[in-house]
């Protein structure tokens, strides 16, 4: 236990890739604008004032910290951590949903002999969870009324597309055949929520 050699692994956040995209824009229509730019004074303040804006986010999953029991080092004030199979692929190919019950290959790690500890790092290498992406969108519509008043209208769609961003697997390596290891049981984020505002300003 007080090899820190053996210690080196990645940090149970790290993530390779992330991106995030932001962006506002007024269309192009209505008064004074390119398109549908005529009409009587009801028909532009209805074309007019409209602009669109989002959030956009791409990231990788994060690295996957396996723990082996039953843990006899435990009376020790240890973690026990598994044996990894030499020459083993432990990752799986294929889509997050084809992968729910079996996301990595459980036959790659054993747990180690009583008292014994794993050679398996903090985090694995190479598995991973489930990453992100996810689209928000916002539409805006502002209307003068008169000078003083202005009205705002406002809809909002998080996670646009619906998409889902599942939970990490359970990473627990048992001595016996454990058929929960390696499934994913939860979803972590919000499914498509729509909220619509409006605003009077004056």
């Amino acid at each position: 236990p007080a090899n820190l050699r053996a210690e080196k692994a990645l940090l149970g956040f790290d993530s390779r890739q992330r991106l995030t995209v932001g962006y506002t824009a007024d269309l192009p229509i209505g008064k004074g604008r390119r398109f549908l730019n005529g009409g009587n004074s009801v028909a532009q303040k209805f074309s007019s004032g409209w602009s669109v804006s989002g959030m956009s986010t791409f990231q990788m999953g994060f690295p996957l910290a396996l723990t082996a029991t039953p843990n006899n080092a435990s009376s020790f004030g240890l973690g026990l951590r598994p044996n990894v199979r030499a020459g083993c692929n432990p990752k799986i190919s294929g889509s997050a949903q084809s992968r729910l019950t079996g996301w990595f290959n459980v036959s790659c790690y054993s747990v180690p002999a009583p008292y014994t500890l794993g050679n398996e790092s903090a985090t694995d290498p190479v598995l991973r969870g489930h990453g992100i992406n996810n689209f928000d969108f916002s539409l805006l519509k502002k209307t003068a009324i008169t000078e003083r008043f202005n009205l705002e209208f406002r809809g909002e769609i998080y996670n646009l597309f619906n998409r889902v961003q599942f939970g990490l697997p359970n990473t627990q390596v048992t001595t016996a055949a454990n058929p929960t290891t390696g499934y994913v049981t939860r979803q972590i984020n919000q499914p498509r929520l729509i909220q619509l505002a409006l605003r009077l300003l004056f």
